[in-house]
């Protein structure tokens, strides 16, 4: 029943986040300011397309499209700083929703356990949405080079089994205590998707070392981060405007086909080594961030 709910608001969050997007793009476009920005974004359509592509395509294999289009964005300079947790969280949406639809039914993950994770990730989205709106270029690049650290290192951790990150339980349900302790982290982790902390890594590595089976975190991870992004985290960037329109549009376009292609076309896939490759590119990534901060930071006068 519950996974028939999930697959239902999916497809509900996959609408709404076309339409709010059409909505607003049209309103930003009605401005002088809005069609110069999108005449700027021209010039990468292409290279953003494709990276729609790439990282929603790794992330159907548990890489997370976060970390790799962070990492694309900042180096290829396609999408100003202040735009990237804007266009991160309303572009991925649609893709996410519709890896959310077609994998959600993979494991018999008990429906307490699914919709209690679902809503706590709904609601820290929610409340850290309204933060990151609010902040200045300057505090966005803060947020963002710390996101970058945080994500590098728990996919190294990932790809290494340390901790519980290495953990496998077997189990399809959470009561008592672990479900209380995994509702809590969880709203925190719904909290970090604003600023580019991707779900995926923490969120398995918390429902696993929980005693959870990789196949069952499975509906919970992509229901979680598909539900957050389009009734969370999405509708709140969209309202204040904080997102490039056209690079938004490459992700959503791109991103729906990155997933499509591996749910039909690849069947298995070893990204230990390349998982490793972009976890290294994100800290790269974290340190260009700092140093755009920190040169950006007004320098204080010498005592004459």
């Amino acid at each position: 029943m519950m996974i028939t709910v999930l697959k239902v608001l999916a497809a509900v969050g996959a609408v709404l986040n076309v339409v709010l997007v059409a909505l607003k793009v049209r309103q930003k476009l009605g401005t002088e300011d809005g069609q110069e920005k999108w005449g700027e974004s021209k010039k990468y359509a292409i290279y953003n397309t494709i990276v729609g592509v790439v990282a929603n395509f790794l992330d159907v294999f548990g890489v997370g499209s976060y970390a790799t289009t962070s990492a694309a964005f900042k180096f290829g300079k396609s999408v100003k700083d202040g735009d990237i947790p804007g266009t991160l969280n309303v572009g991925d949406t649609l893709p996410v929703c519709v890896e959310a639809f077609l994998f959600a039914s993979l494991a018999g993950v008990d429906g307490v356990t699914l919709g209690a994770l679902i809503a706590a990730a709904v609601v820290g989205a929610l409340l850290g949405a309204k933060l990151v709106t609010k902040l200045n270029i300057q505090g966005v690049r803060l947020m963002m080079g710390v996101g970058m650290v945080i994500l590098g290192v728990m996919m190294a951790l990932r790809v290494l089994a340390v901790g519980p990150f290495g953990l496998v339980g077997d189990g399809l349900k959470l009561s008592g205590g672990r479900l209380v302790i995994a509702v809590l982290v969880q709203l925190i982790l719904g909290m970090l998707m604003n600023i580019g902390v991707g779900l995926y890594a923490p969120c398995m590595a918390l429902c696993c070392g929980l005693g959870l089976s990789v196949a069952a975190t499975l509906p919970i991870v992509m229901g979680s981060s598909a539900l957050l992004m389009a009734f969370g985290s999405g509708p709140q960037f969209i309202k204040a405007g904080r997102f490039d329109m056209l690079a938004t549009i490459c992700q959503m376009v791109g991103g729906a086909a990155g997933v499509l292609i591996a749910y039909f076309f690849v069947k298995s896939l070893d990204v230990k080594i390349l998982t490793i490759v972009i976890a290294v590119v994100v800290l790269i990534t974290a340190v260009m961030f700092f140093r755009d901060y920190k040169n950006g930071k007004p320098r204080r006068r010498r005592a004459e």
